[in-house]
């Protein structure tokens, strides 16, 4: 269980971004890939974007070094609601993002004037938000925050409620502790109150203005989505090749695994019954032991039916290609080792009904209304009680000497 997930209702406006993205963008990205899951079962490999200012071996800009970077900025940068948004605010911002003199540089002033702009409006947009949510009566407090943390406590699972107390309890703190310090931060304060706005006066009410018609037209316009293909779910055994062994004499590690599912198959031939103790015993897959060797259903691709990773191909046609539920497959060789496969059960393709996908299509629908709605109201405000100062002009080349 994440703790820190359990810190209110709090939905994060975007702010103070762009440096960051920029700074991506100009370094250039480090990928870093997540292996697949060993067994059967392949999970996509995920790509993220890093950058490692060690190996730059930079120091994080100052705020004087900031200011002279971003000199082309007003001061005050915007007004809203008669009230001035100092430069400071950004400064004082990119200053705790630690980011190096050096990567403005390279981003430079024409990304950073575009960063700039951005930042100003989201800075403008929230202290509209903030504003609106006070008046609607959702102030940021520790006090809020704490009845919201509460309230969404009581409506966890008695199982999750225990797990966030024994982690809780394993760094030293109680529940009505880490109520306490997380209600004391100023920015949880006003992301509580803000989404708590968000939700009550725009989310409740574009739910109540989806129709039965909407849900209906969304469904039928996206049918296809609902379609779940033809599945199987098997058990297996998996014997694999010793690596160290296959490392020095590939040949041999193989005829060795084979000749141990082989052993396996005949001891199935003489007793079926006998396939969950001998994929508890015997299986090198973890699902052995779990569940008897049994695995998520998947369809004839391979593709996992709930989503999240994939079967071997040659697995999957394998087990596809058992016709009734307790038979089982001669030795079935992958890239994971040899495999003997079981069915479970088949389940023909069918269409998920609009009852059971309901609630779903009427919060997209519902979110897709009240983000329109709200954009709406913050240009609206922006266009009566907001105004954002022009940056001053670019610096121009210097001629070049003939």
């Amino acid at each position: 269980m994440n703790v820190m997930k359990f810190t209110g209702k709090a939905v994060a406006l975007c702010f103070a971004a762009g440096i960051a993205a920029a700074a991506l963008s100009a370094c250039g990205d480090k990928k870093a890939e997540e292996p697949a899951q060993s067994g059967t079962e392949n999970q996509p490999q995920v790509q993220t974007q890093a950058m490692d200012m060690q190996d730059l071996d930079m120091k994080p800009a100052t705020e004087a070094e900031i200011l002279e970077v971003l000199a082309f900025l007003p001061d005050p940068v915007a007004t809203v609601y008669g009230e001035p948004i100092a430069r400071k605010e950004i400064v004082d911002e990119l200053v705790s993002q630690e980011v190096p003199l050096e990567i403005y540089k390279q981003i430079g002033e024409e990304r950073l004037r575009q960063a700039m702009s951005k930042q100003i409006e989201d800075m403008v947009k929230d202290k509209i938000m903030l504003k609106k949510a006070e008046k609607a009566g959702f102030k940021p407090s520790a006090e809020f925050v704490t009845k919201e943390m509460k309230e969404e406590f009581a409506e966890l699972p008695k199982e999750e409620q225990e797990e966030i107390e024994e982690a809780l309890k394993e760094r030293g703190l109680s529940i009505e502790e880490h109520m306490k310090l997380t209600s004391e931060n100023p920015e949880i304060q006003k992301k509580a109150a803000l989404s708590k706005f968000v939700h009550t006066e725009f989310l409740d009410k574009a739910k109540k203005n989806v129709s039965d018609e909407d849900v209906k037209k969304l469904y039928d316009e996206n049918i296809e989505g609902f379609k779940k293909p033809e599945g199987v779910t098997v058990a297996h055994i998996l014997i694999q090749l010793d690596e160290e062994k296959e490392a020095a004499d590939a040949e041999a590690a193989d005829k060795e695994a084979k000749a141990k599912i082989d052993a396996i198959y005949d001891e199935l031939l003489k007793d079926p019954a006998s396939f969950d103790k001998l994929a508890q015993e015997k299986s090198d897959c973890p699902s052995g032991k779990r569940d008897n060797g049994k695995l998520p259903a998947f369809d004839k691709e391979g593709m996992l039916l709930d989503g999240g990773g994939a079967m071997d191909q040659t697995f999957a046609t394998a087990a596809f290609g058992i016709e009734k539920a307790g038979q089982i497959t001669k030795p079935v060789k992958t890239k994971f080792g040899y495999h003997i496969i079981k069915l479970i059960e088949k389940t023909p393709e069918e269409v998920t009904p609009i009852e059971k996908v309901k609630d779903k299509l009427t919060e997209y629908l519902a979110a897709e209304k009240a983000q329109a709605d709200l954009n709406k109201m913050l240009d609206d405000e922006i266009a009566k009680n907001a105004k954002i100062n022009d940056f001053a002009p670019a610096k121009e080349a210097p001629a070049e000497s003939k």
